[in-house]
């Protein structure tokens, strides 16, 4: 046969069997998915809706009076719609899920939250039409749960630690799907810029850059934030280094979290904290009490894109959330954290700055105080959790320390480890050692 002749009948051939078969074979599958298809595009939508009216949540520039060459920059996530910075995780949560198919118009989704995130979730579930229950730790504030609740989410309380596995159980048992935020951060957090598309990167780091833009000023010189997930500061760190932006991304962890170590030291990667771990925490930030650092799977911190890591004492945190009160800005576990490591971070590098252009420090406000009035700002409750760590004296102490960085210079975490690390070993000893 000529070659000519044989390439036709072959083309001939194919094409009959195209169109003898195409249609059934290709079609199918289709029009059996059509009404779950339609179900995840008004979904999908439903969420960019939401994007659109999140508008960008604000930034306030705060002056240190005795660091006048200084300026703190609070993000503030608690004027989000659900009140905290996870609203924006759980929306790139939802919309990931949907994307991959995870989520149908029938499914229940399940989350191991210790509040903020299964509050967000909650009410992204709420507005795409789908179930959500949160698994919590037993220590997990009734105010957060209240706000569960609010937005039609049921919760189960389990021991702190233990919720992972059964959010994972739960899902099973019922078909539903474990969302798994500490594994799935980096999945679903963007750190592309959209280059001028309409639906816009909820970056946190993007709107950042646009607000500071918009003021005429540069990029920040250190962003500060802590860690549960990782996801969020991940999702910086990935979107600094991809664009080369002259912003160092810093850890502040708190002080019996594994991550510092996880980051700075490469360890915990395939040991757990527990034995490290003392409650009762900075209550949304850390890890250790559930097993090892393994990225993808129990957390989407990434060491690579972290410059800086801090590690900071949990009673130090706390009079951070105080003293933040003291003037006017209501914060958290982690805005407290965030705080305090920004002041010791602007006394080490502020004259690394030039004379016209101020040590620019950027700092996430993730949630308001409301959720902790019953707990970091309740001073009985203060003085029985955080009794082994010295209690309301040292608590004071550490104030104090943070007070006068703010007022006069000088690092509060040097000055803090100096004055209220001393008294406190000093007042354990005249108690406890025999004379």
């Amino acid at each position: 046969m000529e070659p000519m002749v044989f390439i036709f009948v072959s083309l001939t051939v194919c094409l009959f069997y195209s169109l003898a078969l195409g249609s059934h074979l290709s079609q199918a599958p289709i029009n059996g998915r059509k009404a779950e298809d339609t179900w995840r595009r008004e979904a999908i939508q439903k969420l960019w809706d939401e994007r659109k009216d999140m508008s960008y949540t604000p930034i306030t520039h705060l002056a240190i009076p005795g660091m006048p060459d200084v300026d703190i920059i609070f993000k503030n996530e608690s004027a989000s719609r659900t009140g905290n910075l996870k609203h924006r995780f759980s929306w790139a949560l939802f919309m990931w899920a949907l994307i991959e198919g995870y989520i149908g118009k029938n499914t229940t989704i399940y989350e191991a939250s210790s509040g903020n995130t299964a509050s967000s979730e909650a009410y992204m579930a709420r507005l795409i039409g789908v179930p959500f229950v949160a698994v919590v730790p037993n220590t997990t504030e009734d105010k957060k749960l209240e706000r569960v609740v609010q937005y039609d989410g049921r919760f189960i309380k389990t021991e702190i630690g233990k919720n992972f596995d059964r959010a994972q159980l739960e899902a099973q048992v019922n078909n539903g799907f474990y969302m798994n935020q500490f594994s799935n951060a980096d999945k679903a957090e963007e750190f592309h810029q959209s280059n001028g598309n309409s639906k816009e990167s909820t970056n946190v780091f993007h709107e950042i850059l646009c607000q500071l833009n918009d003021e005429k000023i540069g990029p920040p010189h250190f962003f500060v934030h802590s860690a549960g997930t990782g996801g969020t500061i991940s999702s910086v760190g990935r979107y600094v280094k991809k664009y080369l932006i002259p912003t160092e991304v810093v850890l502040a962890d708190s002080e019996f979290s594994i991550y510092y170590d996880y980051v700075v030291n490469q360890r915990f990667k395939r040991e757990g904290g527990e034995p490290y771990w003392v409650s009762p925490g900075m209550a949304g930030t850390g890890f250790g009490y559930s097993g090892p650092a393994m990225h993808g799977k129990t957390t989407s911190l990434q060491p690579s894109v972290i410059d800086l890591a801090f590690k900071v004492p949990d009673l130090a945190s706390t009079a951070a959330m105080h003293f933040l009160k003291k003037i006017g800005i209501s914060g958290g576990t982690s805005t407290g954290l965030n705080f305090i490591t920004a002041l010791s971070l602007a006394a080490q590098r502020r004259t690394n700055s030039s004379n016209n252009d101020k040590l620019r420090i950027v700092v996430l406000l993730a949630d308001n105080s409301t959720p902790y009035e019953d707990t970091y700002f309740n001073f009985s409750w203060i003085s029985e959790k955080f009794h082994s760590h010295g209690g309301i004296p040292l608590l004071k102490c550490w104030e104090r320390a943070i007070e006068h960085s703010y007022k006069h210079g000088g690092d509060p975490l040097k000055r803090g480890s100096l004055k209220c690390k001393r008294s406190f070993s000093d007042r354990y000893r005249r108690r406890h050692v025999p004379l």
